[in-house]
């Protein structure tokens, strides 16, 4: 049952108001209208009129429930004037409106809206038991709730709807009108429009700059999971907690119906999800294990998959995601794909028609969708065989670590691009305990070494400049243009790099050693954020 507040009052007087308080405890009202005198029990369920001086005498030395109370005051039937000015003493726990009303008009009023509510809100609450639909229920919410009154699901499509014709906003015209809201109108609208106030974890509100509206959203959930959006759309800027009240009862009903109705989430994907993290734990090894929970699974990849992770910020994980849009946007994006969830990580095991197929998507939709919630995604290498999950799974989280700290500003890592430095940090990893050697710099090359100190030195860039040389297989014209500068330049450059480390660039195991030292240093450099030139005692790589 809900409970009507100060707020909803306050809007129903409006015009006889002289000045309210919400109290530091806010009664649960759900009873009915007493008058309040010297020997009654005062209950916080329910709502207590009499006139202020009479109030003010009675409340200083009764005992206020714990819970909260909700008074409202007018003048005595016998006068005409304001209240006293010696209302103050009411207790800061009172809730309390002070009006301009005689006794008896008071009474009559508030009767009027307070059953006026509770028939409202028990007609909200009958239609649940009966399933008698979402539509239903928001066409009876709308007698008393002034505006357009939406309800979409967790991706953002329609589910019923109630306009107002006075409201002219484009998401709710876009959404009603087509069925969806396109995911640049969600990316838009998210990123635009959330970063007004956000009010407790189940309201968010907003002030539309399109339509120059007033808006709350208020996240409806079904068994811990995000199923809905419930907005309630004011005609102007202006907010009304009346209705911001209202909505708050409304979702309630709604997360009832949608629990009462709403089919759990398919047996498949709770299936493939606690398929994968078995996988990847490797609790299932046994080929014919492996087989036989397949069956009831259909997957999307017939022989090749490639395997994709997505992970999001600490400071939306905290907030919540709307996992379930997400999902829908990834489907859109790759629809021949399997999807679970391991770790607040998405895993996506993406469909290859042949091994050397280069995977095919919208980059610019796919970072878009990131972006909204501070997420990042990774792509890791390609195989035939489930049982290969593990070790792709934690390259591809090797990798999506350190390209993060390596290229922040990016929102997309290929494996492939950081796989080196994954090298580099397992060399570390043996270096440190197998080697005596607590220093990076003892796995390059000597002659690597000599150039960078010359670099330093000088304020040169040779040690970059050789290495686009060497991974441009030593072609001086690809390279010079890659470098802008000139072929000439470049082949001076060259000479001089061996004249420096006193070798020319022909031994291929030299070349290979100094790409390798390459890489160690920009690990340091870029991801250990340290000096190779400065030895350090003890160092141990980061995990």
């Amino acid at each position: 049952m809900g409970s009507y507040t100060p707020s909803m009052l306050v809007y129903w007087l409006h015009g006889h108001v002289l000045r309210s308080h919400v109290g530091t405890v806010i009664p649960v009202c759900h009873g009915g209208i007493q008058i309040l005198e010297n020997d009654t029990d005062l209950l916080s369920e329910y709502l207590y009129i009499n006139d202020a001086s009479t109030a003010a005498h009675i409340l200083t030395s009764a005992e206020i429930p714990a819970d909260g109370l909700f008074v409202i005051t007018g003048t005595a039937d016998s006068k005409s004037s304001s209240p006293s000015e010696n209302s103050d003493p009411f207790p800061d726990s009172l809730s309390i409106i002070e009006t301009d009303l005689t006794l008896r008009s008071l009474y009559n009023q508030v009767q009027r809206q307070v059953h006026r509510f509770l028939a409202w809100d028990n007609h909200l609450k009958e239609r649940i038991p009966f399933n008698s639909g979402l539509q239903d229920i928001l066409t009876e919410a709308a007698t008393l709730i002034h505006g357009t009154i939406l309800l979409s699901d967790e991706s953002y499509k329609h589910l019923a709807s109630v306009c107002d014709p006075d409201v002219r906003e484009p998401f709710a015209d876009e959404l009603c009108r087509q069925g969806s809201c396109s995911p640049e109108t969600v990316s838009r609208f998210l990123s635009d429009t959330f970063s007004l106030q956000k009010s407790g974890a189940s309201l968010v509100k907003y002030h539309s700059s399109a339509g120059n509206n007033c808006t709350y959203v208020y996240p409806v959930y079904c068994r811990d999971q995000l199923a809905a959006y419930l907005w309630i759309i004011l005609n102007g800027a202006e907010e009304n907690r009346c209705s911001e009240d209202l909505g708050y009862i409304l979702a309630e009903y709604v997360a009832e119906y949608l629990l009462r109705s709403r089919n759990p989430e398919p047996r498949e994907n709770n299936l493939f999800t606690t398929l994968v993290g078995d996988l990847i734990e490797q609790r299932l090894t046994d080929p014919e294990e492996l087989s036989y929970r397949l069956k009831p699974i259909r997957l999307s990849f017939h022989r090749y998959f490639h395997l994709m992770v997505i992970s999001f910020g600490v400071e939306h994980l905290n907030h919540g995601i709307p996992w379930h849009y997400i999902l829908t946007q990834l489907e859109y994006l790759f629809p021949y794909s399997n999807t679970a969830t391991y770790k607040e990580n998405i895993i996506l095991l993406i469909r290859k028609e042949k091994r050397g197929a280069l995977l095919d998507f919208d980059e610019s939709a796919l970072t878009g969708l990131l972006n909204s919630y501070n997420g990042r995604a990774v792509i890791g290498n390609a195989s035939e065989h489930l049982t290969s999950l593990p070790p792709m799974y934690h390259q591809a989280m090797d990798a999506l670590r350190i390209g993060q700290t390596m290229h922040p500003e990016k929102r997309i890592f290929y494996y492939e691009d950081y796989s080196m430095f994954q090298m580099v940090e397992l060399a570390a990893n043996a270096a440190s305990q197998h080697m005596s050697s607590q220093n990076l710099a003892h796995l390059c090359n000597n002659e690597f070494i000599s150039l960078v100190m010359y670099d330093k030195k000088n304020g040169t860039d040779m040690t970059n400049e050789l290495f686009v040389y060497l991974m441009n297989e030593r072609n001086t014209v690809k390279t010079a243009q890659q470098l802008f500068i000139h072929r000439n330049t470049m082949l001076y450059k060259i000479r001089k790099i061996e004249s420096l480390i006193g070798s020319d660039l022909d031994n291929p195991n030299l070349r290979e050693r100094l790409v390798f030292s390459h890489y160690v240093w920009e690990y340091m450099t870029k991801y250990l954020k340290e000096d190779i030139l400065i030895l350090k005692r003890f160092w141990q790589p980061e995990s």
